[in-house]
């Protein structure tokens, strides 16, 4: 199979943006003295994210990726302000971090949005951008407190919720003879490909890890991040939502 890295880096680290754009900005609003560090890797991911999709796509993307690479510059520009303390600009990365997302799931769309296959990528982007801010902006890395009183991460409820729906659906997906032909393709390919399976069984390590306590935090976010590289490699190398006759990328 091809796999277009820079792609996958694209949508990865723009989702890693994007989510720590929300948490921070829901710090901001909640903390006496929120940490500027969130909002400086938001920014520094979304950089990452956009170079990667210049490479991607030999410059600008066309159709649905144009607005994801759109919005992808603006939430580096505006995490790069809410790091110091403008408070709109913090709303304003969120949201176009949204938007983003959003527009990487249109385009990975193989056929009818109103059908299975339409529906999958619509679930699982934003699924994979709350894991990997929730799980990144918990860390004292990110200037969160280290309370031993605080049992599990700050943010273990919305990972736990997320990391569960992913691992249910990511896990069912290659299981069942699926009716629309994309999903049914895509299912087949997926029961053989390991390197799904290795993104599945991480996010339900993940789980387990977020019961054992703030030790586990740091190795919490390193293995979320790998399970969500592996599905990504694996949803655009291994599957017909990120390709036409398993060599070419769909672009809508």
């Amino acid at each position: 199979m091809i796999t277009n890295w820079p792609l996958v880096f694209f949508t990865v680290f723009s989702q890693l943006g994007a989510g720590l754009a929300f948490f921070s900005w829901w710090k901001d609003r909640h903390d006496t003295a929120p940490s500027s560090r969130g909002w400086q890797v938001s920014a520094a991911s979304a950089a990452l994210a956009l170079i990667a999709s210049l490479i991607a796509f030999s410059g600008l993307a066309s159709g649905a990726m144009l607005p994801a690479q759109i919005c992808c510059l603006l939430l580096v520009l505006a995490s790069a302000a809410a790091s110091r303390r403008c408070a709109p600009c913090g709303l304003a990365a969120w949201l176009v971090g949204a938007v983003c997302v959003m527009a990487e799931a249109a385009a990975a769309i193989p056929g009818d949005v109103a059908t299975l296959s339409g529906i999958f990528p619509l679930v699982l982007f934003p699924l994979c951008t709350i894991i990997l801010g929730a799980v990144f902006s918990q860390l004292r890395q990110m200037g969160e407190a280290d309370d031993p009183a605080v049992r599990y991460g700050r943010f273990y409820m919305p990972l736990r919720i997320c990391l569960w729906i992913m691992l249910i659906i990511t896990a069912i997906a290659p299981c069942m003879p699926w009716e629309d032909p994309f999903m049914r393709k895509s299912a087949i390919i997926w029961m053989q490909t390991q390197l799904y399976w290795m993104g599945v069984i991480f996010s339900g390590v993940v789980l387990g890890l977020s019961h054992m306590g703030r030790i586990t935090l740091l190795v919490q976010a390193i293995v979320a991040f790998i399970s969500i590289f592996g599905l990504r490699t694996a949803f655009y190398a291994d599957g017909v939502h990120g390709i036409i006759d398993m060599s070419t990328l769909y672009m809508h």
